[in-house]
């Protein structure tokens, strides 16, 4: 799948690729955190048959440079 655009916002539930709200399948999704640790979410858990390996999966790295660390 190309993204071209994406939302994703933890604290309502929204999941928007390509301006298409995602709810046909479960969809774990993996961001940066605080401090270093990532945070995850399940969207469309209704959908989810409770086996990980069955969510699709989407994962944003961020990677500062090291200008961006001094």
């Amino acid at each position: 799948m190309e993204i071209r655009k994406l939302e994703i916002d933890f604290d309502t539930g929204v999941l928007k690729i390509n301006d298409r709200e995602i709810n046909e399948y479960p969809i774990l999704a993996t961001l940066p955190g605080p401090d270093g640790w990532v945070q995850r979410k399940l969207f469309n858990p209704e959908l989810a048959t409770g086996n990980k390996e069955e969510c699709d999966r989407l994962d944003v790295t961020y990677r500062p440079s090291k200008s961006t660390l001094l």
